[in-house]
C-alpha cells in the first residue's frame, strides 16, 4: 500500500476513533480521492456524523423531560429512542390519571422500575382506601349516638328536615313517634348509672329490630327517643308504636344479678300539609307524649 493510502486510512481511522469517544470530530474530506471504496466510507462517515449529532440532540433533549422532541436521525438506535420516548410520554399521562385518584394505571415492561412504579400505585391505592374508611368512620361517628349506636339529634333532625320537604313536595305521607322511658331518673337513682345505660342500649336494640330499614331512629337527649316512618299512615304507625310498649313492658333486664323492669311512654302523629315545616310535626308529637305521660304512662296517644 503506498503512503497516501495509509494517509487517508489513517484519518479514517481517527474520524471513527473520535466518535466512538464522544469526541467532535472534524470534517472528513476525501474529494479527489480516485478510491470508489475509500469515498464511498468517506460518504458514509460523514452520514453518520451528522446522524449521531441529530441523535445525541435528541437524547439530551429528551434527558431535560422535552417528550416532544424530533428523533429525525435515520439509525437504528432511533427506533429505540423513539420507544423509549413514546413510554415517557405514556408514563407521564398515567401520572396525571393517578392524580386524579385513577389507582388501576400499571406500567407493563418488565424491570426494577416497573415493580417500583406498581408498588407506588398499589401503595397510593392502599393509602386512599385507608383514608376513605377513616373519613367515613368519623362521619358515623358524628352522626351517631356513641352510648346506643342510633343517630343523634343533629343527624336525626338534618334527615327528618328532608323528609318533609320531600313528602311535601310529592304529596306523600310520614308519622313521627316520639318516646320518653317511663321513670328513668329512678332507675338511675336506684341501680346506678350503669344500670342506666344498660336500659338505654336495650330499649334501642329492641326498637330497632321492629323497624324497616328506611325507618331512621334518634336519640334526641337523655331517654327521650324519635323515629321517622317516611311512607306511613297513621294506622300503620300506630300499630309499631303499640308493639314498641309492649315489648318493652315484658322486656326483662338482668344486670349485675338485678332484675329491671321498665316502660315507655309513645307520642303519634303524622304530616300534615300545612304544616310550615318539621317543627311543627315534632311539636305536635311532643304534644302526643305528653298526653301519653299524663295519661299514666305506659301509653300510646297520638295526634293528628
Amino acid at each position: 500500500m503506498e503512503q497516501h493510502d495509509i494517509e487517508r486510512l489513517d484519518m479514517i481511522s481517527a474520524h471513527l476513533h473520535a466518535l466512538l469517544h464522544n469526541e467532535q470530530p472534524g470534517s472528513l474530506d476525501l474529494a479527489g480521492e480516485p478510491e470508489d471504496e475509500i469515498r464511498q466510507v468517506g460518504e458514509f462517515i460523514n452520514a453518520l456524523t451528522e446522524s449521531l449529532s441529530v441523535l445525541t440532540s435528541a437524547a439530551h433533549h429528551l434527558s431535560l423531560g422535552d417528550l416532544d422532541v424530533p428523533i429525525g436521525a435515520k439509525l437504528p438506535a432511533c427506533h429505540y429512542l423513539e420507544n423509549l420516548q413514546e413510554t415517557l410520554r405514556h408514563m407521564t399521562w398515567q401520572a396525571g390519571q393517578i392524580a386524579k385518584g385513577d389507582f388501576s394505571q400499571r406500567v407493563e415492561f418488565s424491570g426494577e422500575f416497573s415493580h417500583s412504579f406498581n408498588w407506588m400505585v398499589a401503595q397510593l391505592e392502599a393509602y386512599r382506601q385507608r383514608i376513605l374508611g377513616q373519613n367515613r368512620e368519623l362521619e358515623r361517628l358524628a352522626a351517631t349516638d356513641p352510648l346506643t349506636g342510633v343517630y343523634n339529634r343533629r343527624y336525626f333532625m338534618e334527615f327528618a328536615a328532608k323528609e318533609f320537604l320531600r313528602s311535601q313536595r310529592y304529596s306523600h305521607v310520614f308519622c313521627v313517634i316520639q318516646m320518653d322511658i317511663d321513670h328513668f331518673k329512678k332507675i338511675n337513682d336506684t341501680h346506678g348509672h350503669t344500670v342506666g345505660d344498660e336500659v338505654l342500649k336495650a330499649f334501642t336494640a329492641n326498637c330497632l329490630e321492629a323497624l324497616r330499614e328506611c325507618d331512621v331512629l334518634g336519640r334526641m337527649g337523655g331517654e327521650e327517643f324519635s323515629i321517622i316512618l317516611p311512607e306511613t299512615e297513621m294506622a300503620g304507625t300506630l300499630i309499631v308504636a303499640e308493639r314498641f310498649r309492649q315489648a318493652i313492658a315484658d322486656l326483662k333486664l338482668y344486670v349485675d344479678d338485678q332484675i329491671v323492669h321498665f316502660t315507655v311512654s309513645i307520642g303519634v302523629t303524622k304530616l300534615r300539609q300545612d304544616d310550615s315545616g318539621i317543627e311543627a310535626v315534632l311539636r305536635r308529637a311532643d304534644e302526643a307524649l305528653y298526653l301519653a305521660k299524663n295519661g299514666g304512662r305506659d301509653k300510646v296517644f297520638s295526634v293528628e
